[in-house]
Order: C-alpha cells, then sequence, then structure tokens
C-alpha cells in the first residue's frame, strides 16, 4: 500500500478501465474463497466498479459510489484497500488540469488452485472460516480424479477434425501477428508480501537435518514458514518440530497444508512474535533513543512492555483486567491486522491500550480500530514512542473549546508488575522468533495487569 493516501472527497473523479469479462469459475472463487477474507462490502464495492468500467467518457466520482453503496467515504476506503490487499485492484493517483483524480484498475481473482497454494491468503482463510469450512472448500474446489488405469483414450486430435493450410501454420498470418501483440498475456493476480521475518534458517537448518527432513523441500515453502512463524509467534525450534512432526518418515518431506492444519490447531488463539517491522521501515537509534528522552518515566515503561509482550497477550491481560475477555471478533482483527504486516507489534499494542484503557471501550470496534490504524500508517509511526508522542498531539485541547467540555488528561500510569516487566526487558530483549507467552504466563501477566486501573486511580 502506498504511504500517503490521496485526500478524497465525495468529487474525486476516477476511472475504471475495462478488464476481461469474468468467468462463472472466477465468481464462484470470488463468492467462496475472498469474500470470507474481504467482507461483504469490499465484495459490493468491486461488483460496483465492474459495472463503471468505460473504454472513454466523463469520469465518475466517488459521490456515485457511496450512493449506490449507501455508505460514508471512509468506508469506502477501508473496503478499497482489503481489495488492494488481496490483489483483486491497483490503485493509481494522476493530476490533470482538472484536478486529482484515481485509476482504479480491477483485477482478475486467482483460480482457486493459485489461492489455496498462497501461503498468505490460505491461512488467512483457515483463520477466517475454520478447519472444517476450509476442508469443504478444498474439497469444492478439487476435480474428481476418475480411474482410467483399465481404459483407453479415443479422443479426437485438433487436426484429425479440421483442416488447416500447412503454410499458414508455418507462416503466422499478419492479423493472427497483430492481435497476439495486442491481446496481453495473462499475469497471475498476486498479493502484496508479507515482510520478510527475522526468522533464523540456520538454526531451523540444524534441526531439520537431525531428523532428516527434506531441506530441499523446505527452501520451496520458505514464504509459508515466514508466514506461519509471524503470525502465529512460532520460534525456530518450535517450526523445527512440527515440521519434522508432519513429515514423512521415509521420504523426509511433508505436506504443505497438514503442517496450516497441525498450527492453526495447536494454536487456536492466534498470537504474534515479539518484533514485527522489517529492519528498513524501523527508526534510525539515535532518533528513537532521543523519542525516548521526551517520554517520562511511566510512558517509557509501557514502551518497554509493549516492545516484549504479543498482541494477543497484551489484549488478554487489559482484557482480564477489566474482568472481561477476548472476543472472537477481537482475536480475529488482531490477528488480520498483524498479518497485514503495516504496522509493528509495538505499535499495535499501544493501539490497544489506547482503545480499551485511554477510551475505556468494552470491546474493539472494527471499524474504529482500522481507522486509527490506516491514520497511523499514513503518518508512517512506526515505533511506540512515535505512537505515543502522535497521541499526545492528537489530544491536546483546542483553543475555542470550552472549560465545561474539557476533561483532565489521563495518565499513563504504570503498575508495579510493568516495572518489573520494562526492568528485565531492558536488560534481555526479546528476539524476533520467540515463542508467545505460555498459559501460566498469561494468567501472571493478567493477575498484575489488574493493578493498573487502581494506580491510575491514585494518581489521577
Amino acid at each position: 500500500m502506498p504511504k500517503e493516501e490521496p485526500s478524497l472527497t465525495p468529487k474525486t473523479g476516477f476511472i475504471v478501465p475495462k478488464m476481461l469479462p469474468l468467468s462463472a469459475a472466477d465468481q464462484t472463487v470470488l463468492a467462496q474463497l475472498y469474500l470470507p477474507l474481504t467482507g461483504p462490502l469490499a465484495y459490493s464495492l468491486y461488483a460496483a466498479l465492474q459495472g463503471l468500467q468505460r473504454d472513454s467518457g466523463p469520469r465518475e466520482t466517488h459521490a456515485t459510489l457511496l450512493s449506490s453503496l449507501n455508505v460514508d467515504l471512509p468506508t469506502v476506503l477501508t473496503a478499497r484497500q482489503k481489495l488492494e490487499a488481496t490483489g483483486l485492484l491497483r490503485t493509481y493517483r494522476q493530476t490533470d488540469p482538472s484536478g486529482e483524480w484515481l485509476l482504479y484498475h480491477l483485477q482478475a481473482p486467482m483460480t482457486a488452485a493459485q489461492f489455496l497454494a498462497d501461503d498468505l491468503l490460505s491461512v488467512l482463510l483457515l483463520d477466517a472460516v475454520g478447519e472444517s469450512r476450509f476442508k469443504q472448500l478444498a474439497a469444492m474446489f478439487t476435480p474428481a480424479t476418475p480411474d482410467l488405469s483399465h481404459a483407453t483414450e479415443v479422443t479426437a486430435n485438433l487436426l484429425s477434425v479440421f483442416h488447416i493450410d500447412s503454410e499458414k501454420v508455418t507462416h503466422t498470418p499478419t492479423v493472427v501477428q497483430a492481435v497476439r501483440q495486442q491481446v496481453p498475456a495473462t499475469s497471475a493476480t498476486s498479493v502484496p508480501s508479507l515482510a520478510t521475518a527475522d526468522f533464523d534458517w540456520q538454526v531451523l537448518g540444524q534441526i531439520l537435518e537431525q531428523n532428516y527432513v527434506n531441506l530441499d523441500q523446505v527452501q520451496a515453502s520458505r514464504q509459508l514458514i515466514v508466514t506461519e512463524s509471524r503470525v502465529y509467534g512460532i520460534s525456530e525450534v518450535e517450526m523445527g518440530k512440527l515440521i519434522s512432526e508432519v513429515a514423512s518418515l521415509t521420504t523426509g518431506k511433508f505436506d504443505p497444508q497438514q503442517l496450516k492444519l497441525v498450527i492453526a490447531k495447536r494454536y487456536q488463539r492466534p498470537s504474534t512474535p515479539v518484533s514485527a517491522a522489517p529492519t528498513s521501515a524501523a527508526a534510525p537509534a539515535q532518533s528513537t533513543s532521543a523519542a525516548k528522552d521526551k517520554l517520562t518515566a511511566a510512558e517509557q515503561q509501557l514502551v518497554t512492555i509493549a516492545q516484549n509482550t504479543t498482541p494477543y497477550d497484551f489484549i488478554e491481560a487489559l482484557k482480564k483486567e477489566k474482568h472481561g475477555f477476548v472476543t472472537s471478533g477481537e482475536n480475529r482483527l488482531v490477528h488480520d491486522l498483524v498479518g497485514r504486516g503495516v504496522l509493528s507489534n509495538a505499535v499495535i499494542n499501544l493501539l490497544i491500550y489506547y482503545l480499551l484503557q485511554n477510551r475505556e471501550l468494552t470491546t474493539i470496534n472494527k471499524n474504529l480500530l482500522e481507522t486509527i490504524a490506516n491514520d497511523w500508517q499514513q503518518h508512517q509511526i512506526t515505533t511506540p514512542e512515535a505512537a505515543l508522542a502522535y497521541l499526545r498531539q492528537r489530544q491536546q485541547p483546542k483553543p475555542a473549546r470550552s472549560r465545561r467540555n474539557s476533561r483532565p488528561t489521563r495518565k499513563e500510569v504504570v503498575p508495579d508488575w510493568a516495572k518489573k516487566s520494562a526492568a528485565s526487558g531492558a536488560s534481555a530483549p526479546a528476539s524476533a522468533s520467540s515463542a508467545s507467552m505460555t498459559t501460566a504466563e498469561r494468567e501472571k501477566l493478567a493477575a498484575r495487569i489488574a493493578k493498573l486501573s487502581t494506580n491510575a486511580d491514585k494518581e489521577g
């Protein structure tokens, strides 16, 4: 996704170039495989854009989309980004004398085989629909294989039915050559790849070699392994055990689909590795140090905790402090946000803290979460320090605001458990591939975080 979004208004124009008509098979793939990921609104947006395809003529405005979908502009933008993330839409911004406008280039969906073979999409689909439905969908798109062991093929070939001038076969007619130049070659639809995680392949290779696992297949499954490690917070050692568990004792090979199912079943509540942002996106060390100097002691401790806790463990502890629980919808929201790879885990933790603690929400709202995450991405918030600074800037009281409506700024108070965690985290920073918390560790974290509101009330 682009770092900055254009300033959209209902009057912003756009055009949709014509694409090849979708086949019945394409429509089935959209409805059965893409719809569970994008949701009904993005699915409807795709259909609406299909109906607005033009070779020429005046540009449409976004007011047309708002009217046909009966939603507001931020909702359309969120739906559009889901189409972009799944490879169904490519967006281009252009400017001419009449102003800024967008080109929406619709993309055909993958085939079912391509979709299920894609490590990112298949993992997201499995998490969205569950193992049982995932298997049903795979069976739906698996063609029957008839037993031909005792059959003899008698199919007619092309030249036995049609007569073709041998001269034309040898020297392709000019008109055929011209058409070949005009018709573009079919290119496979692709989705933005997840940022490469800091994964120690040498450690994994040593473990698998000891267990006689086929390393050539491991090399071919690198994207799958990185994706699973990134989404579920699996260390190299644990990943080695999982691959060895599903590998054949005779051939050393393993079924990638079986590996996905085993991991999904083992990690029923998806969590994420401690660090997430790619090195290239991280702020320079000097800038981070300078940002930390501007934070209060409590904020610095909060940053350290955010950097050393997985988002799922973080939200679970906050919800238990409120005597609540993480809903399946919240679990999926956190999982999807991490899977997009647009915000680091520490920044995601700060976003969760802001929604549940500062705004005192009982349950995280999907639209609000995606709106704020999108805003932070546009403003290139890549560190927890930057997130706190941005929140402080946004929460500054406006000069024209009445004193009656002003509310005291809530202090970021870190309880005793946080101070201990911060101290230990500073002396031994977690690696990118460290495993997520155990059940016992989660219980301890929840018990400690229960002190958060009490301490905040005392110091507030």
